[in-house]
Formats: C-alpha cells, sequence, structure tokens
C-alpha cells in the first residue's frame, strides 16, 4: 500500500480513506477497467452491422484490451505472482459470464435475423469465448504460434461457415 500510495501521489491514510486493503484496491481496479472494457464491447451490440462483424469487432477489441492492461491481462493469465489469486478468480469468472452474454446475444440476433442457422446461442457462445481467450492470451504473452490477425481470421472463417444459415439455392 505504501508503494501504491507513492506511485499515486497521496498518503498511506488518504489510500486507506478508499481501501481497506490491497484486496480491495486491487478488485476496484480489476472492476474499473473491466466495466470499461464491457461498455466498450456492449456498443458493439448497439452499433449496426451483421452479427459476425460484432462479434469480430468483440474479438479485436478483446484483443487490444488485454494487449494494453497488463492488470485485466494477468489476472485472466491467472498469474499468481501478479494478482491476488483469490480476487482474480471471482472477477474472472464475472469477466467470463459478462462476456459470453455478450456474445451469446449477438449471436440470438444473428439466429433471429436468419443470418445464422438454429444454434444453441449459450453453448456457441461459450465456445468461442473460450477459444478466443486461449488466443488472446497467447497472443499478449508473446507465445502465439500463428500472426494474431491471420489466426483470428481462420476462426472467424470456421465458426461464420459453421454456424451460417443455409444459402438457398432459389430453385
Amino acid at each position: 500500500m505504501d508503494e501504491v500510495a507513492r506511485e499515486a501521489g497521496c498518503s498511506r491514510t488518504t489510500l486507506y480513506a478508499h481501501f481497506r486493503n490491497m484486496r480491495d484496491l486491487y478488485g476496484s481496479l480489476l472492476q474499473d477497467d473491466a466495466e470499461e472494457f464491457i461498455q466498450e464491447a456492449s456498443r458493439v451490440l448497439e452499433s449496426g452491422g451483421s452479427a459476425r462483424k460484432k462479434i469480430r469487432r468483440i474479438v479485436e477489441i478483446t484483443r487490444v484490451t488485454y494487449a494494453h492492461n497488463q492488470v485485466l491481462r494477468l489476472a485472466v493469465a491467472g498469474d499468481a505472482k501478479m494478482s491476488l489469486e483469490p480476487v482474480a478468480q471471482a472477477f474472472t469468472r464475472d469477466q467470463e459470464g459478462r462476456i459470453i452474454d455478450l456474445l451469446r446475444r449477438v449471436l440470438e440476433e444473428g439466429v433471429k435475423e436468419r443470418a445464422l442457422r438454429a444454434i444453441d446461442p449459450e453453448r456457441v457462445a461459450y465456445l468461442m469465448f473460450h477459444l478466443g481467450s486461449f488466443l488472446v492470451e497467447r497472443e499478449t504473452s508473446g507465445i502465439g504460434d500463428y500472426e494474431f490477425e491471420d489466426i483470428v481470421s481462420v476462426m472467424d472463417d470456421v465458426f461464420a461457415r459453421g454456424i451460417a444459415a443455409p444459402r438457398s439455392t432459389g430453385r
């Protein structure tokens, strides 16, 4: 807390007036950063465009956010040295649920518009989230095996073809 107060340019007493301990401070930091990310991703739902474009935009927002925000990245990666594990684990589960919900809503919209075939939006969103998380984690940790844009394009293509509504032949 001394180090945080020094970096923040305030006294330790001032810091303790806002946060009871390091867990509260860390939890608040995670929550604030996550809320900013969720708000940006939520705006995608309100924007125009196809479900496929919205999904791709959410993946891109996720990649950029986690590439530039070490606190969020280390919490999601489960880095025990750089995060308070119990706080990070609770945060990660909540964040996972919120992102899956966003994806589910986009998929439901695509099914309703008949741009996507009849799928289980909840399970497809779950699968998309976990595959995307794996790729984002590898990319932001610097251990990706492929260029991120290339591998995300492959993922996008596989999902798009797999969940796309069949085209009518017009016969």
